[in-house]
Order: structure tokens, then sequence, then C-alpha cells
């Protein structure tokens, strides 16, 4: 089944969409839909090594746009919506007080770091209008971040990339009839 996957995306990636679907899922994934950053761009840039650059492109234009949404949802609707649904959820106001002086202190920093790590960079994004962090501070710490991201995984991708769908396909096989050399099991 993977392989067949594998196959699928090279075809797509071959078929004049994969830039179109890599910038769509990072406006939506960055803006609104919780789900992993790169989740379509690594398994496309696999499948075609020599687009990879170009596909990480779109897919860092599209997550600072995502980012942008992100941060004008938190600046338009966390003084009416945001506050009341944290409360219900029983967050304090001590606890947003205290986010709200630390995006003070280190709002770029905390936008940056939340580009290059596991940290969610859509709430951070969305704390980062809410908190009133500076669009001016804002912006280069998502562009930045988002534009390292990209890189190291292009880089990563370019790289292992093969390997890893060398690896992932032989997996995929297992299990599925047929063996590591092209046989059919049996049992």
């Amino acid at each position: 089944m993977l392989s067949r996957l594998i196959t699928a995306l090279h075809r797509w990636a071959e078929s004049g969409w994969a830039a179109t679907a890599t910038a769509t899922w990072e406006v939506l994934q960055s803006s609104l839909l919780p789900g992993p950053s790169g989740v379509v761009f690594a398994p496309l840039a696999v499948a075609d090594p020599p687009r990879a650059p170009r596909l990480a492109a779109w897919g860092t234009v599209a997550a600072i746009a995502g980012g942008c949404i992100a941060y004008l949802i938190g600046a338009q609707a966390f003084e009416g919506l945001g506050r009341t649904l944290l409360s219900a959820l029983g967050v304090s106001p001590a606890t947003l007080a205290s986010s709200e002086r630390m995006f003070d202190r280190h709002g770029w920093l905390l936008v940056f770091a939340s580009t290059i790590s596991p940290l969610s960079t859509k709430l951070t994004c969305i704390a980062a209008g809410a908190f009133g962090l500076p669009f001016v501070q804002f912006l280069p710490a998502l562009a930045v971040g988002r534009a390292l991201r990209f890189a190291a995984l292009t880089v990563l991708l370019r790289f292992a990339g093969e390997r890893l769908a060398r690896r992932l396909a032989r997996r995929g096989s297992v299990g599925t009839g047929t063996s590591r050399k092209g046989g059919t099991t049996h049992g």
C-alpha cells in the first residue's frame, strides 16, 4: 500500500499540481486546520527531488500567509471569543496575564522558536496577534523561521529522501503478499 501511495505522489508531483497542493495545505494548516506542517511537501519532495526547492518556496510563502491569517484571527477574535473560550476551558486570567507578559518580553523569539520546533506555530501566531505583538516584529520572525524550516527539510530530503523512500517502500511491501525480492510470500 505504501509503495502505491509513493507512486501516486510521484504522479501527482509530475502532474503540475504539486505546488498548488503544497501551498494550499500550508495556508490551511498554518491558519485553521490541525496537522503537521510539511505533510504534503515532504512526500512530494521525496517523489520528485529536483522540484523540492520550488515546492519549498511555495510552502514557505503559503505558511507565512497562513501565519499572518492566524495572527489576524488572534488580533480580531481574542477579546470577544478567545478569552471566553479559554475561560470555559479553565485557563485563569492570571495565566493569560503571564502569557501576555511573556509575549511583551520575548514575542518575536517565541514566534521564531515555534517555526523551527515542535511547538504549534498556529497557536503561537494566534497568541501573537491576541497579545499585540507588533506586526513589524512578528512578520520577520515568522518568515525567517519558516524559510529555515523548509530549507532544512529540503536539504534533508534531498540527501536522505531516496533512501527513506526505498525503506518505506520495503516496509510497505511487508505483509502485502510480496517479499523484499518481489516474490510472493506464503504463510
